[in-house]
């Protein structure tokens, strides 16, 4: 009787491991994504666009109290409301890592280290580009190229 008892509560346990191993291969549901308002953004983009080509131009003449200003306007930008185009966990991640890469570039400005800018302002740039393209794979990039004119 306890062997049996033993051997059914092992199966149990045995198939519940399994059916969690089986949940995590499930394919993920597509999220919920709002198309957002490509004046809106494309406002929004040339804003972003506008204060990190300045940021760039402050750390390439040394002018740290110029690029932390500049990333203050990136986060003042990012935390527009219009901001969040799609509202998913990989858009949030993403511009929670521009945010803190932007954080970052003012600290180091603070403390004037011009390398410790420099290297998060190329931090920020592959946040950019890692988010335009999780944009794109969504379908919303051609209505927000800042370079289309």
């Amino acid at each position: 009787m306890r062997k049996t008892t033993l051997v059914l509560a092992l199966a149990v346990l045995a198939l519940g491991g399994w059916a969690l191993l089986i949940q995590g291969d499930e394919p993920k549901k597509k999220e919920e994504t709002k198309k957002p308002d490509p004046k809106t953004v494309k406002a929004l983009m040339d804003k972003k666009l506008e204060h990190s080509q300045k940021l760039l131009a402050a750390l390439v003449t040394n002018n740290l109290d110029k690029a932390g200003k500049e990333a203050e306007e990136l986060i003042r930008v990012r935390k527009a409301a219009a901001w969040m185009i799609f509202k998913t966990k990989d858009y949030e991640m993403w511009s929670d890592e521009f945010n803190q890469s932007a954080e970052k570039i003012i600290k180091a400005a603070k403390d004037k280290n011009l390398d410790a800018a420099k290297l998060s302002y190329l931090e920020m740039t592959l946040t950019c580009f890692h988010c335009h393209t999780y944009v794109r794979d969504l379908g919303g990039i051609s209505t927000l190229d800042p370079f289309e004119r």
